[in-house]
């Protein structure tokens, strides 16, 4: 099911107003949901609890039995300030985008990403840029890895992670006018040009958990950063940040050779 989210006052208002004591439970239960989704797609900062609450109206067990719920499905996300509007939740006006497909076939990338990790233990991955968020093609990673807070999902904002750094920096080089949200953060401009210098983006604590992130550039055969080759953990025994970052710069220079190689 996927809930289309209204934007301003007076949808939130109506989405309130439309909670008939009488109406059948999974009526009931669209509408809380939209009254929770209404709030979120307006919030600017997470919101608590009591914050939900306090907007919608809804019993505060109500609210939190329904936030896990959308927890689960992607439409909301908690974080350590409270709650914000999930990853699968559509923005009001603006059509999902579509996830793009990496013309480098599964079995000439995946090899190297089983060696980076054979070599290192740490969580990798293959990543592509969809609008301002990071979408993985692949990842690997062990069973004692580090939380690092993503659950698993599979697209984040691409200012959280280093490959998602490293692709805004290269579209962004392709399109100087911006791209999107990400650009207006302070400093974010000095930063991506760092990192189209050095061609690596090494990102800590991404989601204030201890974890540590590497990312480089895969290019295709005509010199196009098409995706990224990010490790991320919170560090292995014996193998320092530098030797980490030489390792994925490794392994994105063997995956832009291949992709050099396709017709």
């Amino acid at each position: 099911m996927v809930f289309k989210v209204a934007s301003g006052a007076p949808d939130r208002a109506a989405y309130r107003s439309e909670l008939p004591g009488g109406a059948p439970q999974a009526t009931n239960v669209v509408h809380r949901v939209g009254a929770l989704l209404a709030e979120l797609a307006q919030a600017t900062t997470p919101l608590s609890l009591t914050e939900l609450t306090g907007r919608t109206g809804l019993p505060k067990t109500t609210v939190h039995r329904l936030l896990a719920s959308m927890c689960d499905a992607g439409l909301a996300r908690r974080g350590a300030a409270g709650y914000l509007l999930g990853l699968a939740a559509p923005r009001a006006g603006t059509p999902a985008p579509a996830r793009p497909s990496l013309t480098l076939p599964r079995r000439w990338y995946l090899p190297h990403l089983v060696e980076l990790y054979e070599r290192t233990h740490q969580m990798v991955g293959l990543c592509v840029l969809v609008g301002d968020d990071v979408a993985f093609v692949e990842r690997i990673y062990g069973h004692d890895r580090l939380d690092d807070g993503g659950e698993d999902t599979d697209r984040l904002p691409a200012g959280k992670t280093a490959a998602g750094r490293v692709l805004l920096a290269f579209a962004q080089a392709e399109r100087p006018c911006g791209v999107g949200r990400a650009v207006a953060v302070a400093g974010w401009e000095r930063c991506l040009a760092d990192i189209r210098r050095r061609r690596i983006a090494v990102h800590t604590d991404a989601w204030g958990a201890g974890v540590f992130r590497a990312a480089a550039p895969v290019s295709d055969r005509a010199g196009r950063v098409v995706a990224a080759v990010e490790i991320g953990g919170g560090g292995c025994p014996g193998v320092g940040v530098t030797t980490l970052v030489e390792q994925v710069r490794r392994t994105a220079h063997a995956l832009t050779a291949a992709a050099r190689c396709l017709n």
